[in-house]
């Protein structure tokens, strides 16, 4: 047996987990780009990272008050004893607008929930800051809200 083949398992796994990782996120944005701008639907983006996966559903993706909810899904049955701390803030950097930042509430565990208000219509970064106490991660979800 290689020793070199054996060392680059555990990279072509974890290439080939980022890889399908980004697949989906732009596979995403496609769809939501795709949405006409008049939809009330509920929109749903998932990314992740080595640790975790994290779904932000936007309830309504149109001006005003909106529901959100955030769900964190520990990759390979990871937990911790304490759940982890999230906050939700919602950027147009085009315009230099922002939400104050959120602090979702834990509805269940791995399950957060909080409301944005949108200003005005455009494309919005949703930052999403995981920190679990000894380490954190950061999501962006872009999304275009409609008037």
């Amino acid at each position: 047996m290689n020793p070199l083949g054996a060392s680059r398992a555990p990279k072509v796994r974890f290439l080939s987990g980022v890889g399908a990782a980004l697949l989906t996120v732009s596979l995403a944005l496609v769809a939501v780009g795709c949405l006409p701008s008049w939809t009330d639907d509920a929109v749903s983006l998932t990314g992740g990272s080595a640790t975790a996966e994290v779904t932000l559903t936007v309830a309504r993706p149109r001006t005003g008050t909106t529901d959100v909810d955030i769900r964190l899904t520990p990759r390979q049955g990871e937990r911790s004893e304490r759940p982890p701390t999230i906050t939700l803030q919602a950027v147009m950097p085009t315009h230099g607008h922002a939400t104050p930042v959120a602090n979702p509430r834990v509805e269940r565990p791995g399950s957060y929930s909080t409301a944005v208000h949108l200003m005005m219509p455009g494309r919005w970064t949703f930052h999403v800051d995981v920190d679990y106490g000894a380490r954190s991660d950061q999501f962006d979800f872009p999304l275009v809200i409609s008037g």
